[in-house]
This record gives C-alpha cells, structure tokens and sequence, in this order.
C-alpha cells in the first residue's frame, strides 16, 4: 500500500507506546487502505516529526499486527521502511512517512523502465533482502504495490511486513498476491521461504522490465496453478529484454526451487556487473 497522498484534517490524539516521549497526533483522513488497515497521517506532538500511521483492524486482521510490528522491530536498513513506534491497544503503526508513489503505480502511469534504472533498483532491492534474511525474517508478499520509489532519487523504501515470517514461525499455505507467489506455495506443500521471496523479486524485475507479470493473462486462480505447476514451457521473455537481463529473469524465475538461484549468488552476480 503506497504511503504518498496527503490531505488536510484533524484527528484524535493516538498514544505511542513510549507515552512519556510525547505522542503522534493523528492529523488526516485517510490517505490510504488495504485489505487489513488503512493509512493515516500524524504529527508528533514534541519533535513534528511526520509518520504515517498504519490502523490495523484488530477484531480481524491481529496477526497480521504482530508479524509486521516483528518484523519492522529488528529491521534496520535503508531501503526497508521503518517503524518509529507501535500501539497494540488500538492497532496503530507509526511508520516512516515515505511521499512517494508505489513502483506498481509508477510503472503503470510513466511505463517500463529503463534497464539500465531496472538493474539500479534490482540491487536495492536485493542488498535489503539480503538484510532481511540474515535477520531470518521473509516478506512473503513481495511486489511493486509495497515498494515506494522516489524517480528523482532513483531510491526506494519497501513496505507492508503483514505477511512476513521468522525462524520461529511456520509457513502458511497459499499467503500472499498469487500473481507474484512462488508455484512451490500455490502447490500448498512446505517450501523454502526464503527462496519463494527470490521468485517474487524475479517477478518484481520482470514488470518493471516489461510493465507486466509474466501471468497477467490467466483467466482466474486455477489457470494460475495450472501454468505455473504443469507448463513445461520457460517463462517467455519479450525478445526487447536483453540478453543480460534475461539471464537473471531465468534464474530467479526458475519453477522448481531447487534450481533457482540463491540470494548469495544473485547478489554476487550483481556487484560483479556493477563492477566490471
């Protein structure tokens, strides 16, 4: 869910955990909303900082709270949204205010980027989830929708951490946005998390690439299962792409998890592009 449009309002004063540092003041409508929340702004009443604040529908939607507070708790890095502070009572997550579209909504309103950008954004993409990995933790919902970019930076924040898994957790069968969920997971048997995420982030690349997923023509979920667990045939790639580009789509679009390329590698082969 972007974290970009701003409106003008007042609002209720929500307390953060920490109350003695002062509180957030809720002071928009609603800017933005998903399936499990929707999006605020606030002030903070000592320092202004801005946030944005992510209310999260608890009565349905609590775990999806816990994993994101979780996961957003231990993580730190520059490419990765950060969580300034919680509220477990009314469900309110103070995030890092980001004003800047999703990648999903620049790719669909500017077109498909450049290679040369694609590859850019490749890597910060991948120096973030090697930070999340070595934390143990999964995004499990990885697309352009919950990545925020900023085209004048060429930088970008990746967000929403509801569906994300740690070493303590199990994974669930079938979670996440199907057009961009690994065939390992609509298979419904266990599968290696970590790896699943690499699918996505091929996905991710291939849209950007193109300014489409590979699967945006199946007509519903089951022609969705079908093509991604029984088509033999390789993903096909628009003959525009390069021959270098295409090489990465392969490996992290390969169906069979075994195969396709591991975090380590991927990034190993991208500082050894980025430096030759």
């Amino acid at each position: 869910m972007p974290l970009y449009k701003e409106y003008s309002g007042e609002g209720s004063v929500a307390r953060p955990t920490n109350s003695s540092n002062g509180e957030y003041v809720i002071v928009n409508n609603i800017i933005g909303e998903g399936a499990t929340s929707i999006i605020k702004l606030a002030k903070h009443s000592i320092t202004n900082q801005t946030a944005a604040v992510k209310i999260v529908n608890l009565a349905l939607h609590s775990k999806y709270f816990d994993h994101e507070v979780r996961a957003l708790s231990v993580l730190n890095h520059k490419h990765i949204v950060k969580l300034l502070n919680y509220d477990k009572t009314n469900g309110s997550l103070f995030l890092e205010y980001v004003p800047y579209p999703s990648l999903f909504d620049y790719v669909r309103n500017c077109g498909r980027l450049s290679e040369a950008l694609a590859f850019k954004l490749l890597n910060q993409i991948v120096d973030a989830f090697k930070h999340m990995h070595s934390l143990g933790i999964s995004h499990q919902d990885f697309k352009p929708e919950n990545v925020c970019y900023d085209h004048v930076s060429q930088e970008i924040k990746i967000i929403d951490f509801g569906l994300s898994l740690t070493n303590e957790e199990t994974n669930p069968f079938g979670i996440g946005s199907p057009l961009y969920m690994a065939p390992e997971i609509h298979q419904r048997e266990s599968y290696d998390r970590y790896l699943a995420d690499i699918w996505s982030i091929g996905i991710c690349f291939y849209e950007i690439l193109t300014g489409d997923t590979p699967f945006s023509d199946c007509i519903d979920l089951d022609d969705l299962t079908d093509r991604l667990l029984f088509d033999k045939e390789p993903i096909r790639i628009p003959e525009y792409v390069s021959s270098e580009a295409s090489f990465f789509l392969k490996r992290m679009l390969n169906r069979d998890p075994r195969n396709r390329i591991s975090l380590d590698t991927l990034s190993v082969l991208l500082l050894s592009r980025h430096t030759s």
